[in-house]
């Protein structure tokens, strides 16, 4: 692939949100396929195919504590992009411990984030990606639990809660996801 035109940074642009909104968790082997985006310029997918009647569930979080990062690496003519999700569960309780459970046996995850970012259109649309999956290794980029730090603080004004970190390596950054996800 080559350099085949440039970048415009627009006033919309200046004018962005930072965090996630949306956190959508499947068991990537729950997932058949995503479908590319043949419009040019795009790196992106425009629909999921899960199989039999499996879904993407929605993970609630503390307001202005979710993210993900992903930094490219390069080394012996290889990029890997390192992909790592956070966000924090209020309140210590045994439904948290089993959900989180659930993330820590779990066989592989993918992901579906929807960004505060916008396109500045009228009405707004966000952005979403995905994570966990790519063109390179598909379905191996899955995503695993890589910690959970849990406190229940130890005065009364303390925070509650636990910060989760979901992390891959994948061939790609993460690419966009213009679909409708999956959900009960």
């Amino acid at each position: 692939m080559a350099i085949t035109s440039g970048h415009t940074v627009i006033c919309c642009d200046r004018n962005r949100r930072g965090g996630l909104k949306t956190i959508w968790l499947a068991n990537t082997d729950d997932i058949t396929s995503f479908t590319l985006d043949a419009t040019a310029g795009s790196h992106g997918y425009t629909t999921v195919t899960m199989t039999g009647a499996t879904l993407f569930y929605k993970w609630e979080f503390d307001r202005g504590t979710a993210g993900f990062t992903a930094s490219a690496t390069r080394e012996n003519g290889s990029t890997l992009i390192d992909v790592s999700l956070e966000f924090y569960i209020p309140k210590v309780t045994g439904e948290v411990n089993h959900d989180l459970m659930e993330l820590v046996t779990s066989c592989g995850i993918t992901s579906i984030v929807e960004s505060y970012a916008d396109d500045c259109a009228d009405p707004a649309v966000t952005y979403m990606f995905v994570l966990g999956w790519d063109e390179i290794f598909e379905e191996t980029a899955y995503m695993e639990f890589t910690s959970g730090e849990e406190t229940t603080g130890v005065a009364l004004q303390d925070a509650n809660g636990t910060a989760i970190t979901i992390t891959t390596q994948q061939g790609e950054y993460p690419r966009a996801f213009t679909g409708t996800v999956p959900i009960s």
